[in-house]
């Protein structure tokens, strides 16, 4: 009998430790983890909070970003206005697929046969191109686990209308009307203003042989540019990717009359800018700017009088449609311009406008431009 009350005594003194200190009672509620309760009650981030985060970790160059902020941007407008929904109040999570295949419906058109809708299909495409950038990054941080983003690609697929790109609308013979006027302009009296001479003419050249983007030019520094061999290097471009472009013994000669006039030193000059932004000798000060670029082009169509739209980027088309004409290799033009795809260099590798028109008025005789009429 001892023996058992001392067993029954133990088992109540320790049923009221456990009691008092408030764990262990197994007829008491379970006591939650603190941790674990706060993780379940933290709210997830706001769809404007997850836009900011897949920026912050986007690396893209500052133009394809600012492309991609443009149709992010676009989407979110049509949330608020079409769908009620409020990037800064929502959580991420209430982004489905059905809102962007609604965004898509708006943005494609119907049909393309104008060079209004070709333009239209043509941003239609980089703004889904950013929204569906967006959603793989929401699912595959687990920002947004849930989101289909497969799903989503097919359905966007389904809702494209068959389009395959125009080839670009270069004048061949504008561009060379630039590069005419750029290197049979008159010296400049003025230091300041003769190395600006000096440089648009360096620069339109290096243009017009090497088909680079506006964003490599500014980008590139004297130590990218071999003279010895007539290359340059471009590194980290579009995509990420690098490249060597090749220049003619002529844009080799207008950059050594840049950088002289300049008053660049033989030693310790690598890490200045191929075109500075500024014209002061002796000072190469930072790089050009693509806005600048694209001012230059335009006063220089302004000046001599030519009414097509060309810009910085015309001379890219027009370098591509140049080895086109004098039989390049489909491969080697791809090369050369760091296009990622073969079916963007597709676009120049057909038959070009002018052999065609060669080709018509062999069978029907040279064209003749008709004389003014006279009263």
């Amino acid at each position: 009998m001892s023996v058992k009350r001392t067993i029954r005594e133990e088992t109540e003194e320790t049923s009221e430790a456990l009691e008092s200190s408030g764990s262990g009672s197994p007829s008491g509620p379970p006591v939650a983890d603190p941790a674990s309760k706060a993780e379940e009650e933290e709210p997830a981030i706001t769809l404007e909070a997850a836009v900011e985060m897949f920026f912050g970790d986007l690396r893209l160059a500052p133009r394809s970003k600012r492309t991609y902020r443009q149709g992010i941007k676009k989407f979110l407008n049509h949330l608020l206005v079409h769908e009620g929904i409020d990037a800064s109040e929502v959580p991420v999570t209430a982004l489905q697929s059905e809102h962007v295949t609604s965004f898509a419906a708006i943005l494609v058109p119907s049909d393309i046969r104008t060079p209004e809708e070709v333009s239209q299909m043509r941003t239609a495409q980089n703004n889904l191109s950013a929204v569906r950038k967006l959603c793989a990054y929401l699912s595959a941080y687990d920002l947004h686990p849930d989101l289909a983003t497969d799903r989503l690609r097919v359905r966007i697929a389904a809702m494209m209308p068959r389009f395959t790109p125009p080839p670009p609308d270069v004048k061949l013979t504008d561009l060379e009307r630039i590069v005419d006027r750029v290197n049979s302009g008159p010296r400049m009296d003025k230091p300041h203003l003769e190395l600006r001479r000096l440089k648009v003419r360096a620069m339109i050249r290096f243009m017009f042989r090497t088909g680079v983007r506006v964003s490599e030019l500014c980008a590139l520094r004297r130590r990218d540019v071999d003279l010895d061999r007539g290359t340059a290097g471009i590194y980290r471009a579009k995509g990420g990717k690098s490249r060597t472009v090749h220049f003619d013994a002529e844009t080799a000669d207008a950059l050594v009359a840049y950088w002289s006039a300049r008053g660049d030193t033989v030693r310790g000059s690598g890490a200045f800018p191929a075109f500075s932004g500024r014209d002061k000798v002796g000072q190469p000060g930072t790089a050009i700017s693509s806005r600048t670029v694209e001012h230059v082009v335009a006063e220089l169509c302004k000046e001599i009088g030519i009414e097509s739209d060309v810009t910085p980027h015309s001379f890219r088309h027009g370098l591509a449609t140049e080895l086109v004409r004098r039989r390049v290799r489909e491969s080697t033009v791809q090369t050369i311009l760091g296009h990622a795809s073969p079916q963007t260099t597709r676009i120049y590798v057909h038959k070009t406008g002018l052999e065609v028109a060669e080709e018509y008025q062999d069978a029907f005789g040279t064209y003749c431009k008709p004389s003014p009429r006279t009263e």
